[in-house]
C-alpha cells in the first residue's frame, strides 16, 4: 500500500461495512510488530478469514464489541480501536477496558494511535467509568512507551498467552478523569 504522509484521516464510529478492513489491520500490525515475540509460526498462520469478517459484522451490529472505532484515509482503514467493559468479570464496577488499538505499521508515529486511545478513553469516561484497563505485550517497549506517555501506568498484573508458545503481558491502568 502506498502511503501519502499528507493524506488527511479521521477517526469514526465503526459499521459493519469497516469488518473486513478491521481484521486486515490487526492481522498487518500483529505481522508487522509482534515478530520476534509471537511465534512465527502463529503470525505466519494469520489471514483474513471469513468467517472472522462475519462475526466482526455481526458483533457491530449489535454493538457487542463496545466503542468500535475505526482511522480511515480516504476509503482506507489505517487504524482500529475497541473499548468496553472488562473481560474479567471479576474486576469491580467502574472499570472500562481498552481492547484493542492498532494502526497500520505505515501510518504510526502520526498521531493516529493518540487519537484512537483518545476518543476510547473520552468514551468511557462518558458511559460512567471511573478508570480502565489495557493489556499489552510485555515484550513490546514501543508499544509500552506510547501507553505510557498517554497516562496509562503499570498496575503490577501480569498474565501470559499460549500462541504456539508462552506470549507475556502486562496490564496498565489509568484514572479517567486525569487527561493525557
Amino acid at each position: 500500500m502506498t502511503t501519502n504522509p499528507t493524506e488527511p484521516w479521521t477517526v469514526r464510529p465503526a459499521t459493519p461495512d469497516d469488518a473486513e478492513g478491521i481484521e486486515t489491520v490487526r492481522i498487518a500490525t500483529w505481522k508487522a510488530c509482534y515478530r520476534g515475540i509471537v511465534p512465527d509460526d502463529y503470525l505466519d498462520s494469520l489471514t483474513v478469514k471469513s468467517s472472522r469478517v462475519a462475526g466482526l459484522r455481526t458483533a457491530i451490529e449489535r454493538a457487542e464489541v463496545g466503542g468500535s472505532l475505526v482511522a480511515v484515509a480516504g476509503s482506507r482503514t489505517i487504524g482500529i480501536g475497541y473499548a468496553g467493559p472488562p473481560q474479567d468479570g471479576r474486576l469491580q464496577n467502574g472499570i472500562g477496558e481498552i481492547h484493542a488499538v492498532y494502526v497500520q505499521p505505515d501510518w504510526q508515529g502520526r498521531g493516529v494511535g493518540r487519537a484512537l486511545l483518545e476518543r476510547l478513553t473520552s468514551g468511557l469516561s462518558a458511559l460512567g467509568y471511573r478508570s480502565a484497563i489495557l493489556w499489552t505485550l510485555r515484550d513490546r517497549p514501543p508499544t509500552r512507551r506510547f501507553y505510557e506517555a498517554n497516562g496509562w501506568e503499570l498496575d503490577g498484573a501480569e498474565d501470559s498467552l499460549d500462541l504456539h508458545g508462552p506470549v507475556h503481558l502486562v496490564r496498565y491502568a489509568r484514572n479517567l478523569g486525569e487527561s493525557s
